[in-house]
């Protein structure tokens, strides 16, 4: 199993619409794809406002993320981690 972690940066004020676009976007698109077997969003309050999507995959993913429009998030990155 692979589980990619997606994490972004918001911009201050934005943690919301950040929440929404994931949830409503992103996670879709998630699950909608070959190979997705489970979605997971989590967020972090603290300095900075993150938000992250935790993906599992059964096949290696074929699926970029992308960023919100509106300057939502100021800075986002995936990384892949196998299980061990």
């Amino acid at each position: 199993m692979i589980v990619r972690i997606w994490e972004a940066t918001v911009s201050p004020g934005r943690l919301e619409d950040a929440l929404d676009w994931v949830r409503h976007d992103l996670i879709p698109r998630a699950l909608g794809t070959e190979g997705c077997i489970a979605a997971e969003m989590l967020k972090s309050e603290g300095d900075p406002l993150r938000v992250l999507l935790l993906t599992r995959w059964d096949t290696p993913p074929r699926f970029e993320e992308g960023v919100p429009s509106d300057e939502v998030c100021e800075r986002a990155r995936a990384v892949h981690f196998e299980t061990v």
